[in-house]
This record gives structure tokens, sequence and C-alpha cells, in this order.
């Protein structure tokens, strides 16, 4: 007869079975507890050993909630063709309008996947490189990115001089950095 057990919040669904081992399983997505238990294995016998397997059960529902968590957001992560053609269409467009205003021309655009920045320049060749996830953020924050790595062929490092040339092309920046860390 199958049973379901409590320890300290931990539900565990007992099934008794044609086995010779008590076996424990956490299974994905929400890290459901499962014991299957030998059919003439006493009560005291069941609960002794989950009581003993309490901080595994624990750690291991952890473990499978939060990669059942990235996985979601890594779905919320796919891009449409949509939104990547949007992206590209968005930076030629801020490109074109702010090349001739800085006086600066990147000589490659490439769109990448990165997980700690937002954009990237590499002073020496011109080339720069914006983050695919600006193609789920407001269109504001990707002219904020283009101008901020456009500045960086004036001014390499993030001194007095590059701020300074971030408020006289973009006076709201910071707003729209904002924006951009806070969606």
């Amino acid at each position: 007869m199958d049973k379901i057990m409590e320890i300290d919040g931990l539900v565990i669904h007992v099934e008794r079975r044609n086995v010779k081992n008590l076996n424990l399983y956490v299974k994905p997505p929400q890290g459901e507890i499962l014991a299957t238990v030998p059919r003439r294995m006493s009560e005291a016998k069941v609960m002794e050993f989950l009581l003993s397997r309490k901080k595994w059960m624990e750690h291991a529902v952890k473990k499978v909630r939060e990669r059942n968590r990235q996985k979601q957001e890594e779905a919320a992560l796919t891009f449409t063709d949509r939104e990547i053609q949007a992206l590209k269409d968005g930076i030629l467009k801020y490109a074109s309008k702010w090349e001739p205003v800085m006086g600066v021309r990147c000589t490659k655009w490439q769109i990448r996947e990165m997980k700690t920045r937002w954009g990237s320049c590499t002073v020496n060749t011109g080339r720069i490189r914006i983050n695919l996830r600006l193609a789920k953020k407001p269109e504001v924050c990707l002219e904020y990115v283009v101008v901020h790595e456009l500045c960086h062929l004036l001014e390499p490092s993030h001194n007095q001089r590059f701020h300074s040339l971030m408020d006289g092309f973009l006076p709201d920046w910071r707003d729209r950095k904002a924006l951009l860390e806070a969606v």
C-alpha cells in the first residue's frame, strides 16, 4: 500500500514494491520525493532510513528546483527571428544616427550572448559586440548601449572624460542604464 510521509516539511511518497533495497528519488520539475521500499520492511525501518537521509533529500530537492528555475529562465531567453532582426535593425539605426554625430566609425557590429556585459568594444580594431539579451529590453536601452560602446572609440576607460562624453551625447544615459538593470 502506498503512503505519504512527512519529515520537517519534506513530503515523501512511499511505494512498497518487489525490491531488495530502499531507494530514494527526487523527481523534476518540482522535486517530488519518492521512496521505493521492500514490501516487508517495517515502518520503523523506513522512518529510520528517511530520517538518516533528511539532509540529502533537502539538498536534492533544492538542487532539482534550482535546475528547473534555470531551465525556465533559459526558456524565457529564447529569441524569435523577429526579435533578432529587430535588434539588428535597431543597432544599424542607432549606429547610423550616432556615428556621424560622435565622429567615430565602428568597423564591425556583432551580436553575441554575453552573461555579464550588455556590450563590449575592442578599441584597436573598432569592433563592437552587443548582447543578444538586449532584444528583450526597451529600445531606449539599446540606444544607450550603442552610444556607450561608441564612446569607447573616443575614450577606452570609464573615467571622467568618458562620463563627460556620455553626458554630452546622451544626457539621460544614467536613467537608461538604471532602466536596463531594472527590467
